[in-house]
């Protein structure tokens, strides 16, 4: 089954996400091969949202259910590659999320559809990676500055866990438009604050 195929729907059904298209195909994420980490946040947040309907909560709850659902449909459409309809499960309201596929795609040499990539704004980008890693270098250098005169081993681990807490969200955001450019500006950063650290420590 091929997610990038127009039409899909993210759901939150009885405490389950799922997927669906018209009005005889319901998928289960986990059937998907999705990484397992998706699949859990998307179940997850099914089962948040069946909460909040089932109770009349405050208005800022049913936001957060709103916004961390379009979060996840963000994320499966970059991992898809394609665009995911994402239906509010407390509004009702339909948005369609990620690159629509062109009518006008082109085809592959096997046949498979293509579709037609835009100019990469490598201007703008480069200038927002070039803020966030210069964020990234200096917030992690002077941290790592202050905690190495308390404990050298603190601040190491300190710098793994930045790093490991920034990864899954790299990796997801590389080919999201936008925030690709943060994520790869996160990325320059935090090497860039390691080779700092490194050679503050040979000098």
């Amino acid at each position: 089954m091929d997610l990038r195929e127009a039409g899909w729907e993210l759901h939150a059904r009885s405490g389950r996400a799922v997927l669906v298209r018209g009005i005889d195909r319901e998928v289960d994420p986990a059937r998907l091969g999705l990484p397992d980490a998706l699949v859990a946040a998307l179940h997850e947040w099914a089962h948040v949202a069946e909460a909040v309907q089932a109770k009349e909560t405050a208005d800022t709850t049913a936001d957060l259910v709103s916004r961390r659902g379009r979060q996840l449909a963000m994320r499966l459409a970059a991992e898809t590659g394609g665009q995911i309809g994402y239906v509010d499960p407390l509004s009702g309201e339909l948005d369609r999320i990620g690159r629509p596929r062109s009518s006008h795609a082109m085809r592959g040499r096997r046949g498979e559809t293509v579709a037609p990539v835009g100019p990469t704004p490598w201007g703008p980008g480069l200038v927002v990676s070039a803020i966030i890693g210069t964020i990234v270098v200096v917030t992690l250098v002077v941290v790592t500055l202050g905690l190495a005169d308390v404990s050298g081993i603190l601040a190491a681990v300190v710098n793994l866990a930045v790093a490991a807490g920034f990864a899954p969200s790299i990796w997801l955001g590389r080919n999201v438009p936008v925030w690709r450019w943060v994520a790869y500006g996160t990325a320059a950063g935090i090497v860039a604050a390691w080779i700092a650290l490194l050679l503050s420590l040979l000098g």
